[in-house]
């Protein structure tokens, strides 16, 4: 099995990425050349939500790398956190659905859903739960969570 390199960001500006290895070897990309290449991979997403008695709708705008909106439809996972590192997982009397945009499937009792955005990389859901502080937590492909802002269910 031949050696393969490991390649390490070693600096990070608005404009461009630069990787480097332990053999001096550097290569830039910018954020439509990383789009390209994930070929439209999520990159960050807004939340606005909307506190209600026992419910919170809120709406997710995805964005690519550069900072776009989505032009196309993504998918992933997501579940629901009481905290916002998304480091516990909130099972007990929470139930998720689609509130406007894209499409969720339930994956196993009040735990992780399968979620489509839309064609332009909305997604709307409601969340019903007890009187808590929610954050949804998305799954990236690579294994990073990405957490949205503070949902709060209101008694």
């Amino acid at each position: 099995m031949a050696d393969r390199e490991e390649f390490k960001v070693t600096n990070l500006r608005a404009d461009k990425l630069f990787l480097g290895t332990n053999m001096g070897v550097q290569m830039t990309a910018s954020a439509a050349e990383l789009n390209q290449s994930a070929k439209g991979a999520i990159g960050s997403v807004a939340t606005a939500a909307t506190p209600a008695s026992g419910s919170c709708g809120v709406q997710f705008v995805f964005s690519d790398a550069a900072g776009a909106t989505m032009a196309v439809p993504s998918a992933g996972l997501l579940y629901l956190s009481e905290v916002a590192t998304g480091l516990t997982v909130d099972l007990a009397d929470t139930s998720l659905a689609v509130l406007t945009n894209g499409a969720l499937v339930n994956v196993g009792g009040a735990g992780p859903s399968l979620f489509v955005t839309s064609a332009a990389g909305l997604l709307g859901l409601t969340i019903t739960a007890a009187a808590d502080d929610y954050y949804v937590v998305f799954v990236l492909p690579s294994g990073l969570l990405l957490i949205s802002t503070v949902c709060t269910c209101n008694a």
